[in-house]
């Protein structure tokens, strides 16, 4: 594929192609294969014996292989044998690196490692060609994480102000009447503003983004009016803008008893036994993709898991619903997922 100047640009090993380096050096991209399209599938048709017709084997993708190839162009010779240096040092043999390409719909990466030979060579004293094959183990490209995180389902507080208790014809609270109720439920009623009356936490902010109508003249409030719980749905929302599953890294805080999380709209659920206990400061990290549980990032914990319900950043909006054997208002689930495209 044949690059037009400034259609897409991509960083590997700190250099970055298609764009001038810190050293002057311009990193021209001619050609990139392997990228936009997506990998081969593994599936193969081998014929039915004496009949026509074939049988068609499972197909998986397969790994990304990735080709580039450009021209150097650099301020003077001295230049150019260093940027020869620096790309040969950019992709070593063995090792993961991060390639991330930028194009018109924004930036996408894969881990890839080298998978054939760095070719470079000189055009003029000042201007080289060069060359590389990496591959990636995975077929996906993902894009940025995305991040969420909820306690256990609760409701607390709520609270409805009526005029029936006032002994006033009217039906008027009058401040007074009106803070003491707002205390049962740890919220307070602030100063009339512009005829309105905020109600506000114990801290002073914002309690609800309702007001409630005051009469100025005689200070009471209108009523009835209601004072919005707090409700905490237990749920993480996420969406893949993706057209692949992505991988999804689940962390559940201490303290916390059989924590079990849901995605709601296959059913997956990932189960531990109540046996298993976070205390506070502790933590569980899952990874979907690996299928692994780490209590505190290093031990073992699968051996816990009543249900292996798996689940991944489907393309969509995704919900993942967490429960536990006994509530504690500090256990906390955090929830990491990566968009991923073909």
């Amino acid at each position: 594929m044949l690059l037009e100047t400034d259609q897409v640009s991509f960083t590997l090993g700190g250099i970055p192609f298609g764009e001038v380096d810190e050293f002057g050096v311009d990193w021209s991209i001619e050609q990139l294969e392997g990228w936009t399209g997506s990998t081969r599938s593994t599936s193969e048709i081998s014929q039915k014996p004496r009949q026509s017709g074939g049988w068609r084997s499972t197909g998986y993708s397969g790994a990304r292989s990735i080709s580039a190839s450009g021209k150097i162009y650099a301020p003077d010779a001295a230049s150019l044998s260093a940027a020869f240096d620096r790309l040969n040092a950019a992709i070593p043999a063995g090792v993961d690196s991060r390639l991330a390409v930028t194009d018109a719909a924004g930036t996408r990466w894969v881990t890839v490692q080298q998978s054939d030979d760095v070719l470079t060579n000189w055009l003029m004293p000042d201007i080289g060609t060069w060359s590389i094959q990496v591959a990636s183990t995975d077929w996906r490209k993902f894009g940025s994480e995305l991040t969420g995180s909820t306690q256990l389902p609760s409701t607390s507080g709520g609270l409805v102000i009526g005029g029936s208790d006032t002994g006033s014809s009217n039906g008027l609270y009058t401040p007074e009447q009106a803070q003491a109720a707002a205390d049962a439920v740890g919220l307070m009623v602030d100063q009339p503003s512009a005829g309105l009356y905020p109600l506000l936490t114990k801290t002073g902010t914002p309690a609800s983004s309702q007001f409630v109508n005051v009469l100025q003249l005689t200070g009471a409030l209108t009523v009835p009016f209601i004072i919005d719980a707090t409700t905490i749905t237990g749920q993480v929302s996420l969406t893949n803008p993706g057209n692949e599953s992505g991988p999804v890294v689940l962390r559940i805080d201490g303290p916390c008893v059989g924590p079990v999380v849901t995605h709601v709209s296959t059913g997956n659920a990932i189960v531990f036994s109540s046996s298993l206990e976070l205390r506070a400061g502790e933590f569980l990290e899952i990874d979907m993709d690996a299928r692994t549980a780490l209590a505190n990032g290093q031990s073992n914990r699968a051996g816990y898991i009543t249900s292996r319900g798996w689940s991944a950043f489907d393309p969509g909006r995704n919900t993942w619903a967490f429960s536990a054997a006994s509530y504690n208002s500090q256990s906390q689930l955090s929830v990491t997922a990566v968009p991923a495209w073909r």
